[in-house]
């Protein structure tokens, strides 16, 4: 195993923030292609330009909640439904019946651990440490969710004390 030139700390933070330094890069080339460049390559810039945004922007809101590791489980994400495996067993939950998502800060002072809690129709209730294999995961899944509170996720992260934060809720319809 060879010797690193770069510290592990130093590694973690680039790799935290690698998704806004992508964004940020295809942004620039995008601007330099839209206002420097000649012929269709003028046209491209500017699509490149909102991709490299648009990338920009998804990645600050994800290095922007801490990670965490060493918690009990799996988490794996497919496009219709969340699981979540432990030894003794596991929990599936078809994001088409969750009517709530909501992040409870624990309150550790040291980790600022948290868990992820995903209502369904049911009421049953699917607590996910954030620090779970594949945790960071749970941020995929809340794209399907129309409305959702990243800003909430953030602040949950950060959250010292014990504190809910609701970050998604179905609205529901009321015919009078």
């Amino acid at each position: 195993m060879g010797m690193s030139l770069v510290r592990p700390a130093a590694r973690a933070a680039i790799w935290r923030w690698r998704e806004v330094f992508v964004g940020a890069f295809v942004a620039a080339l995008g601007v330099n292609w839209a206002l420097g460049g000649i012929g269709l390559m003028r046209w491209i810039g500017w699509p490149v330009l909102v991709i490299g945004c648009a990338l920009l922007i998804t990645g600050l809101q994800r290095a922007r909640v801490r990670p965490r590791s060493g918690g009990a489980g799996v988490v794996e994400l497919d496009e219709a439904q969340l699981t979540y495996f432990l030894p003794e067993g596991g929990v599936v939950v078809p994001l088409s019946l969750v009517t709530r998502i909501e992040i409870e800060a624990l309150g550790d002072e040291a980790h600022g651990e948290m868990r992820w809690i995903f209502t369904d129709r049911d009421g049953q209730e699917a607590r996910i440490p954030a620090s779970a294999v594949g945790a960071e995961r749970l941020m995929d899944a809340l794209a399907q969710f129309p409305g959702a509170h990243f800003q909430k996720v953030i602040a949950a992260s950060a959250a010292r004390k014990p504190e809910n934060f609701v970050i998604w809720q179905e609205q529901v319809v009321r015919l009078d």
